[in-house]
């Protein structure tokens, strides 16, 4: 005999199974909150892509329209992109100028957010003394002045 036959066999395996019990509840929800957390993280990180590029006629400054973080204002029924414009001198990957947040309205001129890229072919940038502005094909105008991006701010 391996074991000794003990006469509370039975309650000791009761007392094993109250301590376990509370571990594998505590290692349960901990394996689900480290799975939301991965899950909102994924969700909620910023993808900063380029939609297009309007560079000005002497190549000083840059227009840029990037894709920033997913827009939560319609959540649960629809979770979109937040879009900006970006006026300066960098390029690509606009850390130092002027950033500003605007609302395409593709749907006005029968695009949909998967072609904003055709949609942002059709617009109209004017680079001026002024300032440069931005006419979507839906009829909406962003203005940004001269003042706002001119020197990297």
């Amino acid at each position: 005999m391996l074991l000794p036959d003990w006469p509370h066999g039975y309650a000791l395996g009761r007392m094993a199974q109250r301590f376990f019990q509370p571990l594998k509840v505590a290692l349960l929800l901990a394996c689900f909150t480290t799975c939301l957390a991965l899950s909102l993280f994924a969700l909620t990180r910023e993808a900063r892509r380029e939609i297009a590029h309007y560079p000005s006629p002497d190549g000083s400054y840059h227009l840029l329209l990037m894709q920033g973080e997913r827009d939560w204002r319609g959540f649960p029924f629809s979770i979109g992109w937040r879009y900006f414009f970006y006026a300066g001198h960098e390029s690509h990957d606009p850390t130092y100028g002027h950033h500003l947040d605007f609302e395409l309205h593709p749907a006005l001129a029968g695009y949909f957010d998967d072609d904003l890229a055709a949609y942002a072919r059709r617009a109209v940038v004017t680079w001026s003394d002024a300032g440069v502005s931005f006419d979507e094909p839906s009829g909406h105008r962003l203005f940004v002045p001269k003042a706002a991006y001119a020197g990297g701010r």
